[in-house]
């Protein structure tokens, strides 16, 4: 279903496809004060780039194969018990659970020990997305850091590395949230008078091109983080926040919604405020009172208008609510664009006609999916953020005469556009 977005700054947008793909970002292989194999580690920047596998090499010995780590930081490590047993995997091992606030997973090393003496060589690769560095000969207790996107490398002491990496990506975390001072994390629907069993529920939906976590956001003055670490909200994802989310499932009888459980103590049927905060910053406040909306009926806090779309944002409504002090025009035309805009060569083609070609033109990569007429994935492509160019797509050699489709996602958005195959 299509989802309204909220396209990021120009600013980051012009660099997206730079940060698209995974790339080493620091290395730490003589520490001082525990053995090698406790300490030493490999940090690997993953950002937004999706793929099915992650493979690393170093120098000439047999690379390593990872499943997909689902964080924005994946570090190999030697002792993997300082991870989270239950997500480990056979070696070599990748965990899936984010550490606290900044998204990392882990993977091992296996049997590769990291020189002391001498500069070496380092490949990570997913696709068509390649990363090869050379890493200077480490300095006794020193991590070595990448100096932005450049191949530049410097020495920091291991303990201020790890703040400094903190630090950097509080920062980055922050500009996620915040895009031109609105944040991309909205309340989408409130129902605060629902009708008995249903338990009171409000949706949340990520409007931004990043996974958030969730334990960095809050109802203001109610329940505590909305997730532990290692939760996250997916880029164009909803989700409904309640105190029982076992009482609405059943309720609502929809079992692919994602829902949290929060405690949010009582809503006011009459009059009240829901304030959700980032940190201790207020970044969404939507109110209601009596004639917003008679109950049991649930609503929209940007138009105000009665909804009942559960984890849902239908194409022609405004589901996304406003910060104070938004310009609300621009605001508005900004919310009505999708994170990929695409062109078909023809809704018709030939068996033995000219081939299918797709242009698709997005600020992030594209999953460029080939559908039959049951709605099964027959072919998948990645188109790269920022191609802007007219893609091939083998429908003629996928489909049989008939109906087929072509999927185009983003996160959790994905528009589905009909085709038809004749002989």
């Amino acid at each position: 279903m299509e989802k309204y977005v909220v396209v990021p700054a120009v600013g980051l947008a012009l660099f997206s496809w730079v940060f698209s793909c995974p790339r080493f970002v620091e290395f730490y292989p003589d520490p001082k004060d525990v053995s090698d194999r406790e300490g030493e580690y490999v940090e690997i920047r993953m950002d937004d780039f999706q793929a099915e596998s992650l493979f690393v090499q170093f120098e000439s010995k047999e690379s390593l194969s990872f499943a997909w780590p689902k964080a924005e930081r994946f570090v190999l490590v030697h002792d993997s018990a300082k991870c989270p047993v239950d997500s480990l995997r056979d070696v070599p091992q990748v965990l899936s659970q984010e550490s606290p606030r900044w998204g990392v997973a882990c993977g091992s090393l296996g049997k590769i020990s990291l020189p002391n003496s001498r500069e070496t060589v380092w490949k990570v690769w997913a696709g068509t997305c390649v990363d090869s560095v050379n890493v200077p000969r480490p300095k006794p207790g020193k991590a070595i850091q990448r100096v932005g996107l450049t191949d530049r490398w410097e020495f920091v002491d291991a303990a201020s590395a790890s703040s400094a990496g903190i630090d950097a990506a509080d920062s980055l975390l922050e500009s996620r949230v915040l895009e031109n001072g609105v944040s991309v994390l909205r309340v989408t629907e409130v129902h605060h008078c629902p009708e008995e069993p249903m338990p009171e529920w409000v949706e949340l939906y990520n409007a931004g091109m990043h996974p958030l976590p969730l334990d960095a956001f809050r109802f203001c003055d109610r329940g505590g983080a909305l997730g532990v670490a290692g939760d996250s909200i997916r880029p164009f994802q909803a989700l409904l926040v309640s105190k029982d989310t076992a009482s609405l499932r059943a309720a609502l009888g929809i079992p692919e919604i994602r829902m949290v459980q929060v405690s949010l103590g009582f809503l006011n049927n009459n009059e009240g405020t829901l304030r959700l905060c980032f940190r201790d910053r207020i970044i969404d406040s939507v109110s209601w009172n009596k004639s917003t909306v008679v109950c049991p009926s649930g609503f929209n806090p940007l138009s105000g208008r009665r909804e009942f779309t559960p984890g849902f944002l239908p194409k022609s409504a405004r589901n996304v609510s406003r910060a104070g002090g938004v310009d609300q025009d621009a605001f508005n035309q900004d919310a009505a664009k999708t994170p990929v805009e695409y062109k078909l060569s023809s809704r018709v083609i030939s068996k033995k006609g000219s081939p299918l070609r797709v242009r698709v033109e997005s600020e992030q990569d594209v999953v460029l999916s080939l559908l039959d007429s049951a709605g099964r994935r027959v072919w998948k492509s990645v188109v790269p953020a920022m191609a802007n160019e007219w893609v091939k797509v083998p429908a003629q050699e996928y489909l049989g005469i008939g109906a087929g489709f072509v999927s185009l996602s983003v996160g959790d958005f994905e528009n589905v556009v009909g085709i038809l195959v004749r002989p």
